[in-house]
């Protein structure tokens, strides 16, 4: 079996809600701002989680949210 984040798979969504009470977005696995060269780079999985970056489209709030991989 294979591990994989189901959020980068389209599999699930999540939609956190920001403390300004709109609708957080996905921005993505936040290794997608990283450079290669970058420490927080990380080709592979070496946790049980993905972590994504959502962004609050109406204040701009951030917030990284670690999602659990699943067995595929």
């Amino acid at each position: 079996m294979e591990t994989a984040c189901a959020l980068c798979n389209a599999l699930e969504t999540l939609s956190p809600q920001c403390p300004c009470g709109e609708t957080m977005l996905d921005s993505g696995p936040v290794t997608d701002y990283a450079g290669p060269y970058s420490p927080y780079f990380n080709m592979s999985f070496e946790s049980e989680y993905c972590r994504h970056l959502f962004t609050c489209p109406a204040c701009g709030e951030d917030r990284v949210i670690a999602v659990p991989l699943r067995q595929f």
